[in-house]
């Protein structure tokens, strides 16, 4: 007969064997990007349609993705690296994790988890800057930690990873986010309504509507109207020089922007709550920031357009069925292509919420074949 000690160690894994799985989905850093909770929330109901609504959980992400911080330095010294502590089945993650960091950041967790058997799922996977030193990097790093199976968000990702010849399911997915109109039935607002620009990092375009011909700036139709936008050149360049001098550049903005545009409020997101800087949050009227993601969900839902330099302000208003236009020179809008929405730095675009369901189901169908 076991003793009280022997049957407490053999009990878990004695149980396991006709338990549902347990799945650790790995979440976190919604304070510095909001967006990050986005597809965090879309990908765990993901993953409760394959494994059961009361067998996934949220768990923080390593340390070392804080904003600033040197990923090829991996972890804080003194982390204890809690990950690798745990006792599940999966472990997911998910997002443009396949960077020059991913190995400093997970070495020592996977290679704990895989003693215990722990399989480990790529979920709306990408890169981040599709370059040949981050290829190189997440090449050697899967073929040490070959995943369970990898769903990518952009054909961009999948094709690099389609390339390698890898002995590990792949699909050609979509990114979590877009599953968020399933997890979350947003509040309704009243029948104000209103425009939702969102700029973190590069200036929001100055506006003009029913502009000259020989105006110059980004020209599009809306609403029966003709936009042109402009952007302040200083503030721009600082933009595109480093994430520091474009808050030095917000500083320097002093423009006066307008409370409502063509007879619509205008409401200003910020998806960087945390550092809260107040001069730069609450810089320009009818400015809104939060430490949830809850409130942006409700606020894209009811946006009659989306203006942003955010991918996920852009992939969740699309989601929810209303147009977005994206400001941003990031190879990761990739994601955009999946949908059939590459011409959303071109100007705003709609997406098919039929062709939208119909991706969402092939996804699931893939992804219940493979795990």
């Amino acid at each position: 007969m076991l003793d009280a000690q022997a049957q407490q160690d053999a009990g878990p894994a004695r149980s396991r064997a006709s338990a549902a799985p347990r799945v650790a989905l790995v979440s976190g850093f919604w304070g510095q990007n909001i967006g990050n909770a986005f597809f965090n929330i879309g990908g765990k109901w993901i993953l409760e349609q394959l494994f059961g609504e009361n067998n996934v959980a949220f768990v923080q992400d390593q340390p070392g993705y804080r904003t600033f911080h040197n990923q090829l330095r991996g972890n804080p010294a003194n982390d204890i690296e809690y990950l690798r502590l745990l006792d599940v089945d999966y472990i997911v993650l998910q997002g443009p994790l396949l960077t020059v960091g991913y190995p400093h950041l997970w070495e020592n967790t996977f290679a704990a988890l895989a003693r215990k058997g722990t399989k480990i799922i790529l979920l709306g996977a990408a890169f981040f800057k599709f370059r040949e030193e981050e290829y190189a990097a997440a090449r050697a790093f899967l073929q040490r930690y070959p995943p369970a199976l990898i769903s990518t968000r952009d054909s961009r990702s999948y094709e690099v990873l389609r390339s390698w010849g890898l002995d590990v399911p792949l699909y050609d997915g979509l990114d979590s986010a877009y599953f968020v109109p399933k997890a979350f039935a947003p509040l309704r607002t009243t029948d104000q309504e209103y425009l939702a620009f969102t700029f973190d990092r590069y200036p929001e375009p100055t506006i003009a509507l029913d502009a000259p011909a020989e105006t110059s700036g980004i020209r599009f139709d809306f609403d029966g109207r003709s936009w042109c936008l402009q952007t302040p050149r200083l503030v721009s360049a600082l933009a595109h020089r480093s994430k520091v001098q474009a808050y030095l550049g917000h500083l320097l903005d002093r423009r006066r922007l307008p409370r409502e545009i063509a007879g619509r409020m205008v409401i200003r997101a910020e998806h960087r709550f945390n550092p809260h800087m107040t001069y730069k949050i609450y810089q320009h009227p009818n400015a809104m920031a939060s430490d949830e993601p809850w409130t942006y969900f409700t606020l894209y839902a009811n946006a009659r357009m989306t203006l942003s330099d955010r991918v996920h302000a852009c992939v969740a208003t699309l989601a929810y069925g209303n147009p977005a236009m994206l400001f941003t020179p990031s190879p990761r809008a990739a994601l955009f292509e999946r949908v059939g929405c590459g011409d959303i730095r071109q100007r705003p675009v709609q997406l098919d919420l039929g062709y939208l369901e119909e991706q969402r189901q092939q996804q699931l169908t893939w992804l219940r074949a493979h795990v």
